[in-house]
């Protein structure tokens, strides 16, 4: 059973078909030709502040694991470091509920914002870095509607 398939079936009540937050009206765009899961953050921890989405990707035998934030205006740097890296966490839980059997996995902490406000507070996101096992990885920064594949791919 693959990770995808096991993550569905062991959170089946926390899944999402797309990584959207009513009130902000921003969301993340999914390709649906790849294997993948979006898990709501609220329905997966209750107890403390969590990011929007977990979204897990199977892109040619490599699992990709993206922790997401959705923002319209308010925007709190501390506030999102605390939710990325519960995020983070709580996404290293699942998989250890349903082990990780691709080639290699990657992490990308994520924040879409309709408009970042400041440059010193968007400066501040940027170079803050989550956590995710033994890998620190700097918050990726974007605008709201943005393709989670092609932000990606931007990357590497």
């Amino acid at each position: 059973m693959s990770v995808i398939d096991c993550i569905n079936t062991e959170f089946a009540d926390k899944t999402s078909e797309r990584c959207s937050e009513k009130g902000t009206g921003c969301k993340l765009k999914l390709n649906a030709s790849h294997e993948h899961v979006v898990l709501k953050g609220e329905k997966i921890c209750s107890d403390r502040k969590i990011c929007d989405c977990i979204i897990f990707v199977n892109q040619n035998n490599t699992l990709i694991v993206g922790i997401v934030e959705l923002k319209s205006k308010h925007i709190d740097a501390s506030g999102i470091e605390e939710q990325l890296t519960n995020g983070s966490k709580s996404a290293l839980k699942i998989l250890k509920k349903c082990p990780d059997t691709y080639n290699k996995s990657e992490f990308y902490p994520i924040v879409l914002a309709k408009g970042w406000g400041s440059a010193s507070r968007h400066a501040m996101i940027k170079n803050t870095k989550i956590q995710f096992g033994s890998e620190k990885r700097r918050i990726i920064t974007k605008k709201c509607g943005d393709s989670f594949l092609e932000i990606i791919s931007q990357l590497k």
